[in-house]
């Protein structure tokens, strides 16, 4: 796990700050953030790791994740990289699958790639150990809660997987001429099922309101089941990216 610290830890002049290498990490839930420091980070705030790394869990979707990606820039990252979960779009996808696309497809169509360096460093360490794939990862604007909305979204994109994040993130750092990166591990497989319960339960930051959620499955006790199912699934995502973080460490191989 990466060691946390706070910005007081790391003070430094505007001189010294410019000429480090830093990377930007972009979770959009504290959770995501949880797999890559070992414990609870602050939402919306810049949090500075020893190595100079700087988080933001950002909120959900691409608006708050574009801001994030431009507070980073100008506190001075020099990569960015999307971290956190996705949704599979492709049957050979399971629960925890690592994807590491060389492609991320906008809501708009547009097409920005990935650091070539970094995602070949990246896979050459992690190959082997995970699950891994390389195909096209796709923004969605909403959630697809279910495999035909899936379905319909990989006949569109091509894509293997889908999330809310990235492509906002990549398109900020195409903007800044910084390199980027997404490392997504897949949350809900194509088969798996979002139950309303939950997206009604959710905030922002994707942290639980057990009062909405209480109430959203006494109206709906049959999403028990599959909320079941995705809690599995979520936690099989974890593992993956708390061993990629172990496996490339305080820096994610950014070259």
């Amino acid at each position: 796990m990466l060691p946390l610290v706070g910005p007081c830890a790391l003070s430094q002049s505007a001189e010294q700050k410019t000429s480090l290498k830093r990377l930007g990490i972009i979770a959009a839930m504290g959770a995501e953030a949880r797999s890559l420091v070992g414990h609870p980070i602050a939402k919306g705030k810049t949090i500075y790791l020893p190595d100079g790394t700087m988080i933001q869990v950002s909120g959900i979707g691409p608006g708050k994740a574009s801001s994030a990606a431009k507070a980073l820039i100008e506190e001075g990252a020099t990569d960015l990289l999307s971290w956190g979960s996705a949704g599979g779009l492709h049957l050979e996808l399971s629960s925890g699958s690592l994807v590491l696309p060389k492609v991320i497809i906008r809501a708009d169509r547009s097409i920005y790639s990935t650091d070539v360096q970094w995602h070949e460093r990246l896979c050459n360490r992690l190959r082997g150990y995970v699950d891994l794939h390389e195909g096209p990862l796709a923004e969605s604007a909403t959630p697809l809660n279910n495999h035909m909305e899936k379905e319909s979204f990989y006949r569109r994109t091509g894509a293997i997987a889908v999330d809310m994040e990235s492509g906002a993130v990549a398109a900020v750092a195409r903007e800044a001429d910084v390199s980027f990166m997404a490392i997504r591990a897949i949350s809900d497989p194509f088969d798996a099922i979002i139950p309303a319960s939950i997206l009604y339960a959710i905030d922002e930051f994707g942290e639980l309101d057990m009062l909405r959620f209480t109430k959203g499955l006494m109206r709906h006790p049959l999403e028990l089941f599959s909320l079941i199912r995705l809690g599995q699934h979520f936690r099989a995502a974890q593992t993956t990216l708390k061993k990629v973080a172990r496996l490339t460490g305080n820096n994610l191989l950014v070259p």
